[in-house]
């Protein structure tokens, strides 16, 4: 997962349009659109704004990643298995309760934080995205 996504602002405009009746992932989007698509940077600063801690901390491994990682954990178990063929905004609600346990953070926080991490999914596929699970 080193390989972080940057979206142009053709796509960035596409997923506010699929995603035009999210009020969170608008808000997200709007930040994303301010790191000119970058959504590790995007998410790390939502979560900067929004007074998660700890985003800086780690030196070895950004933030961003470590969240991948444990919504991988998670989202990739097979109970999840039927969100493979659904569309984008059908994954951002379980991903923001997968965020708010394991970040500990407010449900409209983790909403925002939400978003980035569901578009780096829907970017590199779910299967992907799911390949190197340790839930699978």
């Amino acid at each position: 997962m080193n390989d972080l996504i940057q979206l142009s602002s053709e796509k960035i405009a596409e997923y506010r349009a699929q995603l035009a009746d999210y009020p969170n992932s608008i808000a997200a989007l709007d930040v994303i659109e301010e790191w000119d698509g970058d959504l590790a940077d995007a998410a790390e600063s939502l979560a900067t704004r929004n007074g998660i801690e700890g985003v800086e901390d780690n030196a070895d491994l950004r933030w961003f990643v470590i969240v991948l990682k444990q919504c991988r954990d998670s989202i990739c178990q097979p109970k999840y298995e039927t969100l493979r063929e659904k569309y984008l905004p059908a994954i951002i609600p379980p991903l923001t309760d997968i965020i708010a346990g394991c970040f500990m953070c407010p449900p409209g926080v983790a909403g925002l934080l939400a978003t980035p991490v569901a578009i780096y999914i829907s970017e590199k596929g779910m299967d992907n995205f799911c390949r190197n699970s340790t839930a699978s």
